[in-house]
């Protein structure tokens, strides 16, 4: 019988920390995370690559990280929206040069690609998320976009088209963190984001939540596929 629902559960900030990485790895062995997004700039990238090359079920994405460069607004439930840059504004080369830097890296580790997204959403800055989308475009990628991460609904219309004039894929249902009835939300493809992780109460809340049993028969009980980027 075909699923009712798919959905791609994305596990963030891999190579962050160390603690992070065993979460990860962990919510992907026991529980139903079956993708993730590394970050090739913090302390614990090189151990995210073995434990990714160890663990070849786990897809791997780029996390692009512009902390540096961009400063994300968020309102008091903790959702991005619309962001600045936090100092003089940089022009599009050294943007780009900063995502092709990561991106050599992530290859070079011999890591497969599987997506494209960014740490805190700056990869969604409108005058960022174009180098990206043309980026995931010649590496035949998907790339992470929800509408509503935008102020503005006309500007998210016109982030939108730039995916589909480029026929770039991505999901059309974006679920931010673990929440009591996301997998229940109207979509037939949706992306769900976690931040599995150890040492830190919320991040243990967040492997926990994606280890549940009850989640994993209620997924089963549902016709709910567990899916990857790759299969969108």
């Amino acid at each position: 019988m075909e699923a009712l629902k798919k959905i791609i559960v994305n596990a963030d900030d891999f190579g962050y920390r160390k603690d992070i990485n065993k979460g990860i790895i962990f919510a992907h062995k026991n529980g139903i995370v079956k993708n993730t997004s590394v970050m090739t700039e913090r302390d614990a990238f090189e151990d995210a690559v073995s434990l990714a090359k160890e663990n070849p079920c786990l897809k791997n994405g780029l996390h692009i990280d512009l902390d540096t460069l961009v400063d994300i607004n968020r309102d008091v439930i903790g959702i991005a929206s619309v962001s600045s840059f936090k100092v003089a504004k940089p022009d599009k080369q050294q943007i780009l040069d900063s995502i092709n830097i990561q991106l050599d890296k992530f290859l070079n580790s011999g890591l497969k690609l599987s997506h494209l997204d960014g740490h805190h959403h700056a990869h969604m800055h409108p005058e960022i998320f174009p180098l990206v989308a043309q980026k995931a475009k010649e590496l035949n990628v998907p790339v992470r976009f929800f509408e509503w991460f935008y102020d503005d609904f006309n500007l998210a219309q016109q982030m939108k088209q730039i995916l589909l004039d480029l026929n770039v894929k991505f999901c059309p249902h974006f679920i931010n963190g673990w929440y009591w009835g996301n997998v229940d939300e109207d979509f037939q493809l949706a992306e769900l984001m976690t931040h599995p992780g150890f040492n830190e109460m919320w991040r243990e809340f967040e492997t926990a939540k994606c280890c549940d049993p009850v989640l994993k028969s209620y997924l089963n009980e549902k016709n709910i596929e567990l899916i990857s980027f790759e299969d969108i």
